[in-house]
């Protein structure tokens, strides 16, 4: 028996025409995200918006209700964990010197007595180990007693995943098939003039659904672009200190754990970007204009974070 491949044309009444292509496979998709597909397509019928509008549009709204309080939230947090670390960098030394104090006095005792079990004597290791978990105790009784545990800086994560991933694979499952929008017209056009026509005209033509063929890397380097300005100001972030914002150079110490794990999740940080600029390279052009708009929001963002609460070591 032989079937006919034939492709269907369907256009709505907000302008979306696309093209159904016959698949040989099938496809499993979540009611979430196909709740997330319809949600845009119902918005821009409503709308009358051309999709490259839309979505940056939308993507500054959805961060703006959902991301940008918890960030508010957090970065407040942060500063005033980082206030009291400061309160309990002064608890290692003293706990040194009060466990080699005792571990001095047990030694005294025995030497005078020979009665009873002799207990071995603390090493320096184990009285720094033990002064870091007694560090660790207070800090973190401390954060509670002030409402700022550590668990807390996991709800923004907690936020941001599911809501990028949602709406990622929402516009994935838009752009499966041909996507055309007729609603970028030259007759909708506030502008006057042949060359403003003419360029509305050219991109009322392009497919949303696949990357831009005109311009293949346009999409990939200001999406790399953006991402690493946001890393770049994330590691400016972490690094900053208070001796240093008053302009006073303090030699770092590159050897040190903490260093080395900030270097090293930078370090990961940057590789991602050329990874993330790898596959914006293969995206359609609608599911990289949402991240590009993503990234563009978070670098305003953090830049007015910044701005009004300072983050210092």
């Amino acid at each position: 028996m032989h079937f006919a491949n034939v492709a269907r044309k369907t256009a709505g009444a907000g302008g979306l025409l696309r093209t159904f292509r016959p698949s040989t496979c099938q496809t499993r998709s979540m009611a979430v995200f196909s709740t997330v597909t319809d949600s845009l397509v119902s918005l821009h019928e409503m709308s009358s918006l051309p999709w490259l509008f839309l979505v940056p549009a939308t993507t500054f709204g959805l961060r703006m209700i959902f991301t940008l309080p918890p960030s508010i939230w957090q970065r407040k947090r942060i500063i005033k964990q980082q206030e009291l670390r400061k309160v309990v960098q002064a608890t290692p030394p003293v706990v040194k010197l009060r466990l080699a104090a005792a571990t001095q006095r047990q030694q005294a005792k025995l030497q005078t007595s020979s009665l009873g079990a002799q207990k071995p004597a603390l090493t320096p290791e184990q009285i720094t180990l033990l002064a870091l978990k007694e560090t660790r105790n207070r800090q973190k009784k401390l954060f509670a007693e002030n409402n700022v545990p550590l668990w807390k800086n996991a709800i923004l994560p907690l936020i941001q995943v599911p809501l990028w991933v949602s709406v990622s694979m929402g516009l994935r499952k838009l752009t499966e098939h041909r996507l055309i929008d007729t609603n970028l017209t030259p007759a909708s056009s506030a502008f006057s003039g042949g060359h403003v026509d003419d360029l509305i005209s050219q991109m009322a033509t392009i497919d949303l659904s696949l990357p831009l063929d005109s311009l293949p890397m346009l999409a990939p380097l200001a999406l790399g672009l953006l991402a690493l300005m946001n890393v770049e100001n994330n590691s400016r972030m972490m690094t900053t200190t208070a001796t240093g914002a008053m302009g006073i150079k303090v030699a770092p110490s590159p050897n040190s754990m903490i260093s080395q794990s900030t270097q090293s999740i930078l370090n990961i940080s940057r590789l991602s970007c050329i990874f993330f600029m790898g596959v914006a390279t293969q995206a359609p052009l609608l599911l990289s204009a949402y991240w590009t708009s993503s990234q563009l929001f978070s670098l305003v963002q953090n830049a007015i974070l910044d701005w009004l609460w300072p983050y210092q070591k």
